[in-house]
């Protein structure tokens, strides 16, 4: 009997097997690499795999990701009036454009504020929330009614508790160190009322909010 039929068979499983391996390691990499950085951004696009940006991103990262030409350093808002150095990827691409804000502004190894704050923006969260989520649709998605400031002062729209919904622990890492946060405003063909307006908190729930019913415009995942 000849040996060539056995060792080609032979050689086909220990390929198949081979690949078998390689696809589940690397798919058990991207996956135990998106664990590390939960909560993160990923671009949302049709039969491609996107970088994901989180906790451990660096600006060196962005560059090899992105390319030189798309990643600049630019002074960017942080709150209140204050200004930081930070670094804009796609800054003249609206849909791809992400701010970060570095914890170290001379190494820029690790961001401590990651920032979309345009409509339509190609960049989601996991659970698919992006700007333009519409404030019923997160209700939804939370499985609760949620807390949030109200609009016209300089936290105007934060959402300030998920009120123990579905997406208090999707929206936060595993220590708690890590969590993603999201500010709402009325649409731009709707303006906001005195009751809605304010220093105060306010339900989703609230009838005059949902008649509102505010979109997302900025989301950011804070690394303090």
């Amino acid at each position: 009997m000849s040996l060539r039929p056995l060792i080609s068979l032979r050689l086909i499983v220990s390929t198949s097997a081979l690949c078998a391996l390689l696809v589940c390691t690397t798919s058990s990499n991207l996956a135990q690499a998106a664990e590390q950085q939960q909560p993160y951004l990923v671009m949302s696009l049709a039969n491609k795999t996107s970088p994901i940006l989180g906790a451990t991103t660096s600006e060196k990262d962005l560059i090899a990701y992105f390319g030189a030409k798309n990643v600049k350093r630019q002074t960017v808002h942080v709150v209140e009036g204050e200004t930081s150095n930070g670094t804009v990827i796609f800054p003249n691409d609206p849909k791809r454009r992400v701010t970060f804000i570095w914890k170290n502004v001379k190494k820029r190894d690790l961001p401590e504020v990651i920032r979309i704050e345009d409509q339509p923006s190609l960049w989601i969260l996991p659970n698919r929330i992006t700007t333009g989520t519409t404030l019923i649709e997160l209700e939804k998605m939370n499985g609760k009614v949620f807390k949030m400031s109200g609009f016209d002062w300089d936290y105007g729209g934060n959402i300030l508790s998920w009120n123990n919904g579905k997406l208090e622990s999707l929206l936060k890492s595993k220590s708690g160190k890590v969590s993603a946060t999201a500010c709402l405003a009325p649409p731009k063909d709707k303006n906001s009322t005195d009751e809605l307006s304010g220093d105060k908190e306010i339900l989703s729930s609230n009838a005059s909010m949902h008649k509102l019913n505010p979109v997302l415009v900025t989301i950011s995942i804070l690394a303090p």
